[in-house]
């Protein structure tokens, strides 16, 4: 028998996990920097261009991810944002040249953001008010956890 207590509750780690996947996929790529540079013939500058344009990216994306999943449902724009990262962080890993890591990792920033504004607003609807605070207050931890832990592991993926 199907208990549907049970839904919210294993939907919480699912969502911190989505919420940690824009956060990590900023940070990851920190300590290759200079060796993508090396790598791809140009200076770290336009390297470094990834990570500024994959803010802007999120950023842009966020103002619109929430409209869409209200519109579409949060099931579909989630599951399309996920596959999106995915695609652009193959292409990503890929790339033949500098332009071409930039675009893919403006275009898995779209897709990233997904999990931190979907995510809060699943919460929203599945949680009364008093444990989406709880809720909320785990997906934020996962947004705030990723970064720190991300260029560590970015060190050893690049050694």
């Amino acid at each position: 028998m199907h208990d549907p207590r049970l839904a919210p509750r294993a939907l919480v780690p699912l969502l911190v996990i989505f919420a940690a996947i824009g956060p990590m996929a900023l940070n990851l790529p920190l300590p290759a920097v200079p060796g993508l540079a090396r790598y791809f013939d140009t200076d770290p500058g336009t390297i470094q261009l990834t990570i500024t344009l994959y803010l802007a990216g999120m950023a842009v994306a966020q103002l619109f991810l929430g409209p869409l999943s209200d519109r579409y449902g949060r099931r579909p724009v989630i599951i399309t944002a996920l596959a999106i990262t995915a695609a652009m962080s193959i292409f990503a890993a890929l790339a033949a040249s500098a332009a071409m890591l930039v675009v893919a990792r403006v275009l898995q920033s779209f897709g990233a953001s997904a999990g931190q504004v979907i995510g809060r607003a699943i919460i929203r609807d599945v949680f009364d008010k008093d444990r989406a605070a709880s809720m909320i207050g785990w997906v934020t931890m996962a947004m705030v956890v990723a970064p720190m832990v991300s260029p560590s592991i970015g060190g050893l993926m690049t050694e």
